[in-house]
């Protein structure tokens, strides 16, 4: 356990430091690079935070990107961003935040049967994209979630 900690953090320092992962969806291109842009951002999601930090869906949650439409139903709770706090605050954590809602959209799909969690990165990837996070930003924080998923499989 403590072995693919130390991998874990050295892996994301690695990725963070060289942003050498590159979102691929699944013929090998960028995620959505045969989609048209979005013509507009998907709706936002009506959240509260929880006092444990957490997040809830207050009401059904349904969005449409890339050709493809989602609902995220109410009561849905996750954790949100998962980092500790600071780096949290500094990607943007909170109900009013873009990245949030990116991070509780992943968390909802990779959860629902059929869905991979290399496919759910790739989704989240898309999703801080069509809500207009910058993409330098957006290829961070894929890096980092693809890396966080690849170590669930050293546990």
């Amino acid at each position: 356990m403590r072995y693919s900690r130390v991998i874990l953090s050295l892996l994301v320092v690695w990725v963070a430091a060289c942003q050498a992962v590159e979102p691929t969806g699944p013929s090998g291109g960028r995620p959505g690079s045969s989609v048209a842009k979005p013509q507009s951002r998907p709706e936002a999601p009506v959240l509260v935070k929880l006092p444990n930090g957490h997040y809830r869906v207050r009401r059904d949650w349904h969005l449409s990107f890339n050709g493809q439409s989602y609902v995220v139903p109410a009561g849905y709770s996750s954790n949100g961003i998962t980092a500790p706090a600071r780096v949290k605050a500094a990607l943007g954590d909170g109900v009013e935040h873009r990245e949030t809602w990116a991070a509780v959209f992943h968390d909802w799909l990779f959860t629902r049967k059929g869905n991979s969690r290399a496919e759910a990165d790739r989704r989240f990837y898309e999703l801080l994209l069509a809500y207009g996070v910058d993409p330098g930003k957006a290829k961070l924080m894929y890096s980092t979630v693809t890396t966080y998923s690849l170590s669930k499989n050293f546990d």
